[in-house]
């Protein structure tokens, strides 16, 4: 191939143009139609990589690299063409092997494109993910951020460093328990973090720092996944809970920046609350940590990050259902854990999101209110998003069935009902695992039209004349037989699926219509 005898004629300015040319004809090509034979791509990979290993060639390196790039989008024969020396080459080209990550080079355009290359293998490649996760480019990445002069590193190389580590950690399952136990992966990244809030100042963060910050809370959360040590370590090297304690100092930072000056601040926002998600309850209490008498405290608790959540509940509840499962289910499962496991968090979101009824008239789901909003969302057609939203009420109800229908109705409440075994309410041996202080909802308002609310709908309905009244007792039987063959037509053509309550509280299926009137 042409490609390859220039590159053998070792002539710098032929070698040279040859790569311009390839780079610039196929800067947006997946398959490569003069290399359409495993022979003919492996002849090209082992000259390009012979280059690479040729200081001589030192100029050209940079275009190997790209050229390797683009190379690599075609994975056909990369099985048969990757080997641990390539990666270890690539490795060494990204400045990321062990003797390297800590000295700082006057130029990073090779080292930027190395990393490419990396993170492209590693993103579509079996073989070449499992190659790269054995070396110590993970440990290396670690150095590099932890560096005094890190500052000097490019935005790229930094930000290529830390997307490495995220696909490491997301895609390669056995890497995790090393990164975040051995190499104290964790520690390392909250230092960093802590780093770029100090010498920016949080309200001042620019949009590359953010954006720094936003690949490592991605990260923290895929080595949070990784729940059971694989390795032995002594007591004393780690201490979990701690670690998730800082790191919940800088989160509740994130959530409570509010300056306009702040770049990604949503974003960054975001993604500290999907780590919330998989940090420890424990950790939680650092969130609304004690304070002195002030507007933002609530039975000495510090709630504004409370605040910050259920603001960022409300703003996208009103979403499409796409948009729902992405943003609306990480904070939602935060408020429900945290609900669950602190009583002084579950009294003030209660407060926020169920305070005590005084409008009666409508519906529970009608309206602009936090609860409407949620009341409308128990009928749902995302069934994770109807579970998660009735199970958040249900919890600030601490789970008392009465309650949520008083709130929600019964008809919003009955799919959450059925699948806990609760339609027929709380069995008589029931024990609440709250605490029995009292939160009274009933209001004046309330009070007075309790007797016409309607606990299906969960609205007030005003009485209306019996239909039956005036009817002989012959008409009587007839509407209801006649009802009976409706409701029995329906299910013969399997539009309904009539059903009773088992005695596990849950829906049982009915073979034939005449068993409604069992019991």
């Amino acid at each position: 191939m042409d490609f390859v005898n220039v590159i053998k004629s070792r002539d710098g300015s032929k070698i040279q143009q040859i790569l311009e040319e390839f780079i610039t004809q196929n800067a947006k090509s997946f398959t490569f139609q003069s290399m359409d034979t495993c022979s003919i791509q492996t002849e090209v990979w082992n000259s390009l990589f012979e280059l690479l290993k040729d200081e001589e060639f030192s100029s050209c390196h940079s275009h190997c690299l790209q050229m390797l790039k683009i190379l690599s989008r075609d994975q056909q024969h990369l099985d048969k063409i990757v080997t641990d020396s390539f990666i270890n080459l690539l490795v060494e080209k990204a400045n990321l092997s062990l003797q390297k990550s800590t000295n700082l080079p006057e130029q990073f355009v090779g080292i930027l494109e190395a990393q490419k290359c990396i993170f492209n293998l590693v993103f579509s490649h079996l073989k070449s993910r499992t190659l790269v996760s054995e070396t110590s480019i993970a440990e290396a990445i670690l150095l590099r951020l932890s560096v005094e002069k890190s500052s000097n590193i490019p935005h790229d190389v930094l930000l290529f460093d830390l997307k490495i580590l995220f696909l490491l950690t997301a895609l390669c399952s056995d890497c995790r328990p090393t990164l975040r136990y051995s190499l104290h992966g964790i520690k390392h990244l909250t230092k960093y973090l802590e780093q770029c809030c100090t010498v920016h100042g949080l309200d001042h963060l620019d949009g590359n720092t953010a954006e720094l910050c936003c690949e490592c809370l991605k990260i923290i959360f895929n080595l949070l996944l990784s729940n059971e040590k694989s390795i032995d370590l002594p007591n004393e090297d780690y201490d979990d809970l701690q670690l998730q304690r800082d790191l919940m100092k800088i989160i509740r930072q994130f959530l409570l920046a509010n300056s306009n000056a702040l770049a990604k601040k949503e974003e960054l926002k975001s993604h500290a609350i999907n780590l919330l998600t998989s940090m420890s309850f424990e950790s939680y209490e650092d969130l609304i940590p004690a304070c002195a008498n002030s507007e933002d405290c609530f039975q000495g608790c510090d709630i504004t990050a409370l605040v910050v959540l259920l603001e960022f509940l409300e703003e996208r509840l009103g979403k499409p259902i796409r948009v729902l499962q992405e943003e609306l289910l990480p904070v939602l499962s935060v408020l429900i854990q945290f609900s669950r496991t602190n009583r002084i968090a579950r009294k003030f979101i209660r407060s926020r999101v169920l305070p005590p009824l005084r409008d009666v008239m409508h519906r529970p789901e009608e309206g602009d209110t936090i609860r409407s909003k949620l009341c409308r969302l128990m009928t749902s057609s995302s069934t994770q998003v109807e579970f998660l939203v009735a199970e958040f009420l249900f919890v600030l109800c601490k789970e008392n069935v009465s309650r949520l229908i008083k709130y929600t109705g019964y008809g919003n409440a009955a799919g959450l009902l059925a699948h806990r075994g609760l339609m027929m309410g709380h069995p008589p041996s029931h024990v609440s695992a709250y605490s029995s202080d009292s939160e009274d909802s009933g209001t004046e308002e309330y009070k007075q039209v309790e007797h016409s609310i309607n606990p299906v709908t969960g609205s007030y309905e005003p009485q209306r004349p019996n239909p039956l009244e005036n009817m002989s007792e012959e008409q009587k039987e007839y509407e209801a037989v006649k009802l009976v063959n409706m409701i029995d037509q329906l299910q013969r053509k399997g539009i309904i699926q009539p059903a009773r309550v088992g005695e596990d509280g849950k829906p049982r299926a009915i073979e034939h219509v005449m068993e409604l009137q069992k019991d």
